[in-house]
């Protein structure tokens, strides 16, 4: 149980940077800015529920999918942790994470957007979906041992959906709270962990690299 709970806990420090809802909870207000609370609140719920729906399905069907490839999880350990890596850079940097275009195009039709793209790529995007397929454990489904670190990383992604759904339902208090430099700090400490997981992840990929030659 002590496993069960640290992958748990793992999964989520690791999908949480990416997922970034300190960050993304004023864009999120921003796009729903003309819509009604009761609208804002529905679309916040069901943003982090598709999120949870999302990232677990992925968790299920892309441990398969990858084996149909003939792609070995260490290879994508390593590509994920650098993709996270390239992400929590550019995070650091205060790089810009959508353009006030696609801002604008989003704005338009609320409530038919809150899987695509409110969900997918806005909050899991392609980093998020990295972290997820990285987190695949090797061996059989049905095995009770790989069955169980299935588990936790579901409940470490259901933390992290929980996370969303809270920052975005709460996010004109929170963001008032908080200030803009509370924002940016929480933003600037999370893209330093995140740089750190990547480089974690990155590594448990080549040592599983190395130990099957």
């Amino acid at each position: 149980m002590p496993g069960f709970a640290y992958l748990a806990i793992f999964t989520f420090l690791a999908l949480f940077p990416i997922l970034n809802p300190p960050a993304m909870a004023p864009v999120f207000l921003q796009l729903t800015a003309q819509v009604s609370e009761h609208e804002r609140n529905r679309l916040s719920r069901l943003i982090g529920t598709y999120t949870f729906v999302f990232l677990t399905s992925l968790l299920f069907i892309g441990g398969w999918a990858l084996k149909l490839l003939g792609i070995s999880i260490p290879v994508i350990s390593v590509a994920g942790g650098l993709l996270l890596f390239h992400s929590a850079w550019h995070m650091l940097n205060k790089d810009e994470r959508m353009t006030d275009s696609e801002k604008r195009d989003i704005q338009s039709c609320m409530m038919d957007k809150a899987f695509f793209p409110l969900t997918l790529p806005v909050t899991a995007g392609p980093g998020a979906i990295a972290v997820t397929l990285s987190l695949v454990p090797p061996g059989r489904l049905m095995d009770p041992p790989v069955l169980l670190h299935y588990g936790a990383v579901a409940c470490g992604i259901a933390l992290a959906a929980t996370a969303v759904f809270i920052f975005y339902r709460f996010s004109g208090a929170v963001i008032r709270k908080m200030g803009p430099t509370g924002a940016a700090t929480v933003s600037q400490i999370s893209a330093f962990v995140l740089l750190a997981i990547g480089v974690q992840i990155v590594w448990n990929g080549i040592r599983g690299l190395v130990h099957s030659l």
